[in-house]
């Protein structure tokens, strides 16, 4: 495969950095350009539709502001309720291509604590609280979640092999 020429919809460097990681995991060469672009959605989407909606968004913009992209893709962090009512961190990574070829895929979810359920209910940002959180306690386990909720890694390169593979491989699929 020659290398691939990725439009990436953001510019924020963790992104890029995971993306990079996940193209070199999976054996891929490519050429990645960052674009700002706006998802279109909420600041913090609370559901999963409006979550893949925001990738998508991402993913056309990206594409239709570098020419020279083979594809463009969108990453989006938003939230769920359960079955319990109860939100769930998730990503989607949307990839289209010039050939109109769209391949969304959602991560893994995580149940979020109490603390960061409280401050969905009330409408707050989720982002502005997490270092509180890491206050509360120097327990390991609760550094960990708060981590993880802070970088948000785990999602977001989740998200990113589901939809790299089946769009680099979509014969299989």
């Amino acid at each position: 495969m020659e290398k691939l020429i990725i439009a990436l919809g953001t510019t924020y460097k963790q992104k890029i950095d995971f993306l990079k990681e996940v193209l070199n995991e999976i054996g891929v060469k490519a050429k990645i350009i960052p674009v700002k672009v706006e998802s279109g959605v909420s600041s913090q989407p609370l559901i999963s539709k409006e979550t893949k909606q925001g990738s998508i968004n991402r993913a056309k913009k990206a594409l239709e502001n570098i020419e020279d992209a083979d594809c463009g893709i969108g990453i989006e962090i938003g939230y769920q309720k359960n079955n319990e009512g109860k939100y769930e961190m998730l990503c989607w990574t949307t990839i289209i291509d010039k050939k109109d070829i769209q391949i969304s895929a959602k991560s893994h979810q995580f149940l979020l604590p109490v603390f960061h359920q409280d401050i969905l209910k009330e409408n707050k940002y989720l982002g502005d609280y997490v270092r509180e959180y890491l206050k509360t306690s120097n327990d390991k386990i609760i550094q960990e979640i708060g981590i993880i909720i802070r970088d948000r890694k785990p999602f977001i390169t989740n998200a990113l092999h589901n939809a790299l593979i089946r769009y680099l491989k979509k014969e299989e699929f």
